[in-house]
């Protein structure tokens, strides 16, 4: 079976962030390739402001699992690693989302493929940026680097190197 180029977005602000990252790729790469990882990015919390700041990151899984079943794993990566979410956007542990799968379309029930919040957030973007500069939105058919320079609001503080992950 072919493996697809997907795009994973991963956050954390409870807890040691960098552990709670790495541990979540460590559980990914049990799935499939991790090709690459994007750096981290400290960012401004996003919608509930009363926590504190996200370490965020994005990795390139190539993978065989289809989106349900990657999504069933991850659900279930988040739980062994205590995602903890109890209030919207709020903090937690860990969160992993499914941006891109290929240039592929896909919804059903709450999975929606490309990701429908990724392009008005730069801390989902920039860190795609890192791993393809000239990847492009399959549905948006614009550049990521194009969609992040049109953000009105930045949330991105401060930039760390991937090799804090490994």
């Amino acid at each position: 079976m072919y493996q697809t180029d997907t795009i994973i977005a991963l956050g954390s602000n409870l807890g040691n962030s960098i552990f709670n990252l790495s541990s979540a790729i460590k559980e990914l790469r049990k799935i499939g390739n991790v090709s690459k990882i994007a750096d981290v990015y400290i960012s401004e919390p996003y919608g509930y402001k009363h926590q504190d700041n996200f370490y965020n990151t994005a990795i390139l899984l190539k993978t065989n699992k289809q989106p349900l079943e990657l999504i069933n794993i991850i659900n279930k990566i988040e739980k062994k690693l205590k995602k903890n979410k109890r209030i919207i956007n709020g903090p937690r542990n860990i969160d992993i989302d499914i941006i891109f799968y290929g240039k592929n379309k896909y919804s059903f029930n709450n999975l929606i493929i490309p990701h429908p919040r990724a392009i008005d957030r730069d801390f989902v973007l920039i860190p795609i940026l890192d791993i393809d500069p000239l990847l492009k939105h399959p549905t948006e058919k614009k550049s990521i680097k194009t969609l992040s320079a049109k953000l009105e609001k930045n949330y991105i503080i401060k930039k760390l190197s991937y090799r804090n992950l490994i």
